[in-house]
């Protein structure tokens, strides 16, 4: 059985949204954010990018993790998620709907964000979604996320390395991470990233992201063993009007956000 989003939905961030004062809401819808959120932007800014956003991210990587070339966790396997820049545990939600209860109970699902209503939120809707992995935290800064016991290791990105507030110090912070991972970990270590299409008619590229950087220093590090390109179109979906009876209807729009994203394969 999929997990109910929208009851999470309803509960966490529509019920916030709807209170939320006027002038906050036209602040955060500003098109002068552009989606951008940095780790000190107001709660609203944080709330606004879950309730517009995160059902139409959630479609695409569910759709990228399907049409990756890997398995979900088998019986009594331990499969950690390690999701930077989670945002409200948007890949849990993905994982949910992807994945069967079975798989999902050998999930442990790790996650971080620098901003602090969105770890919020975020905890919000683990609590709500009851997807029920392994278990499902967040994690104050990458220094505390630990491999014991993991049999398989899955690092996740999610529409972040796109941010302006991304830095150096945050790429550098993720790839010691990885490199930490890779090594404390027996089997291959896997990355499934999303990031926003730059035009209908241009090819995919990593040169304006922060992605770029990473997988040079990772193939600087030896470890970086393959890529694996996933293009996938998925049908946008943003927050429509609630009915009458309370249930959350989705505007369906004609047409498709048309996502790059790759699946790595890293190894000593």
């Amino acid at each position: 059985m999929a997990v109910d989003y929208d009851r999470a939905f309803a509960e966490v961030i529509l019920s916030r949204w709807n209170k939320t004062p006027r002038d906050q809401k036209v602040a955060a819808k500003s098109s002068d954010r552009h989606g951008q959120l940095k780790p000190d932007a107001p709660d609203s800014y944080a709330l606004y990018d879950s309730y517009r956003y995160q059902r139409g991210h959630a479609d695409v990587f569910r759709e990228v993790y399907k049409k990756a070339t890997r398995s979900p966790p088998k019986k009594g396997e331990r499969l950690l998620v390690v999701d930077i820049g989670a945002g409200a545990a948007t890949v849990a939600v993905a994982l949910g709907e992807a994945l069967k209860r079975s798989r999902r109970h050998g999930i442990d699902y790790l996650a971080f964000d620098p901003n602090r209503m969105m770890r919020k939120l975020g905890k919000q809707i683990l609590k709500h979604l009851d997807a029920e992995f392994r278990s499902a935290k967040y994690v104050r800064s990458l220094d505390d996320v630990v491999f014991t016991g993991t049999d398989r290791l899955l690092f996740t990105f999610s529409y972040v390395a796109h941010q302006d507030a991304v830095s150096q110090t945050d790429i550098d912070e993720w790839a010691n991470l990885i490199k930490r991972a890779v090594d404390e970990v027996d089997r291959k270590v896997e990355l499934i990233y999303c990031t926003i299409s730059r035009g209908d008619h241009a090819p995919p590229t990593l040169d304006d992201s922060a992605l770029l950087t990473l997988s040079e220093m990772l193939m600087e590090a030896k470890i970086l063993r393959e890529q694996h390109p996933i293009d996938v179109q998925v049908q946008r979906r943003f927050p429509g009007s609630s009915r009458s009876d309370g249930q959350i209807c989705w505007n369906k729009q004609n047409f498709s956000w048309k996502v790059h994203a790759e699946h790595w394969i890293l190894s000593t």
